[in-house]
C-alpha cells in the first residue's frame, strides 16, 4: 500500500517559515486546491530490510565519499494547477523524536543533498518525479545524521497584503556515516520492574537499547498474566520514543491506575521494530500503597490540644506581665483581697 506524505495548509505571515509536517501521513486538502491532495513519497527500491523505516524513508550506511541516489515521486491530485518548490533542509533526532529544522534551515546531510528539479509545475492530477542525490564528503566524520526533501507550496497574499498560505510535506532522511558496511538493526531490552508513582499509580518499566546501526521506529505492548485469581490483563500499550538513534538507550514505561491488582503477575512486554521483535518476561508484584494513618478514637487529637496550651501559655504570660508593671492590678484582676 502506498503511504503518502500530504500537504497541510499552515500560517504564516510572508515568508516561506514553515510549520513542518511528517511525512507518510494521510492526505489533506492543498492551499489552493479546493479538493484533493498533494503528497510526495519515497519510490521504494527492491530488496527486503529489517528497518521498518526503509519502507517509507531514505534510510542508508554510507563510507565518507559515497553517493546514494534515490527517487520520490510528487502528486497533485487536485483540480488546480500546482506551483511547488522541491528542496532538502535539516533535521534531527532529540529524545526519541524527529525534529525538523525552521523553514529551509541546512545541517551537514542536506549540504550534502540535492534534487533535480528545485521547482516543479504540475497539471491537476499528474505526478512527477526527483531524484534525490548525497554526496558525502570524503573527509565526513562518523555518525548518524537527519534530514527531509520537502515539497512546499504556497499562496501570496492579495495586494501584497495580509498573510501567506503555505505548506509543505516531506521524506525524511536517515544516513549513517562510517568505514565499512551497514550493522544489522538491533536491540535489547532490560529487565522490568514494578513501580509505584507519588499519585499511587502502578507503572512497569524497563530499558531498551538500540545494539545495531539502524534507527529504529519503536512499538511495544504489555500483557499480565497468571494474575490474582488466575486473572489476566492487557495489553497496555507501552510509552517510548518513537525513534532510537544506534547506542542510544531509552526507557520504556506502561502506567496503570490505582486499583490495578499488586499481583503477582507474570508479565510479558514486547517491542517491535519492523520485522524486528523482542520480549522480556518476568514475574512482579507491585509495591503497596502507602496510605495516612487514621486517628484512633482514643487518642486526643493533636491539633486542639496545641491551640488549648497555646492559650493557656498565652495566659499566664499575660499575667506575669501585668503583675510586674503593677502589683496592685494582678491582685485585682485574680480576685485576691
Amino acid at each position: 500500500m502506498r503511504r503518502w506524505a500530504a500537504i497541510t495548509a499552515v500560517l504564516t505571515t510572508g515568508t516561506l517559515t514553515l510549520l513542518p509536517l511528517a511525512s507518510a501521513a494521510a492526505a489533506p486538502t492543498s492551499p489552493t486546491s479546493g479538493s484533493g491532495t498533494i503528497g510526495i513519497r519515497l519510490v521504494p527500491v527492491p530488496g527486503v530490510t529489517s528497518n521498518a523505516l526503509a519502507s517509507s524513508y531514505i534510510v542508508a550506511h554510507l563510507a565518507p565519499g559515497a553517493t546514494l541516489t534515490r527517487v520520490v515521486q510528487i502528486e497533485n491530485n487536485t483540480n488546480h494547477f500546482a506551483d511547488l518548490a522541491v528542496y532538502v533542509a535539516g533535521a534531527s533526532v532529540r529524545r526519541g523524536s524527529f525534529v525538523f529544522a525552521p523553514g529551509a534551515a541546512a545541517n551537514d546531510l542536506s549540504s550534502w543533498t540535492s534534487v533535480t528539479a528545485g521547482l516543479v509545475g504540475l497539471e491537476p492530477h499528474s505526478e512527477v518525479f526527483d531524484t534525490v542525490t548525497t554526496n558525502v564528503p570524503s573527509n565526513a566524520s562518523a555518525g548518524d545524521r537527519q534530514a527531509v526533501v520537502w515539497v512546499a507550496m504556497s499562496a501570496s497574499p492579495v495586494n501584497g497584503q495580509g498573510i501567506t498560505l503555505v505548506s509543505r510535506a516531506g521524506v525524511r532522511m536517515y544516513i549513517s556515516i562510517g568505514p565499512g558496511g551497514a550493522a544489522p538493526s538491533n536491540f535489547v531490552l532490560g529487565a522490568l520492574s514494578a513501580q509505584r508513582s507519588a499519585s499511587g499509580r502502578s507503572a512497569v518499566t524497563a530499558r531498551v537499547h538500540n545494539s545495531g546501526g539502524d534507527t529504529l521506529d519503536l512499538t511495544g505492548a504489555l500483557t499480565f498474566s497468571k494474575g490474582p485469581g488466575g486473572i489476566n490483563a492487557g495489553p497496555f500499550v507501552a510509552q517510548l520514543g518513537v525513534l532510537l538513534s544506534p547506542g542510544a538507550s531509552e526507557s520504556v514505561t506502561v502506567t496503570l491506575g490505582s486499583l490495578f491488582p499488586r499481583g503477582p503477575w507474570r508479565a510479558e512486554l514486547r517491542v517491535r521494530s519492523g520485522s524486528l521483535a523482542r520480549s522480556t518476561v518476568a514475574t512482579i508484584t507491585f509495591p503497596a500503597r502507602h496510605l495516612a494513618p487514621e486517628a484512633s478514637s482514643d487518642q486526643i487529637p493533636l491539633v486542639p490540644l496545641l491551640v488549648t496550651l497555646f492559650a493557656v501559655l498565652f495566659l499566664l504570660s499575660f499575667l506575669a506581665f501585668l503583675h510586674s508593671r503593677r502589683p496592685g492590678l494582678l491582685t485585682r484582676v485574680t480576685g485576691q483581697s
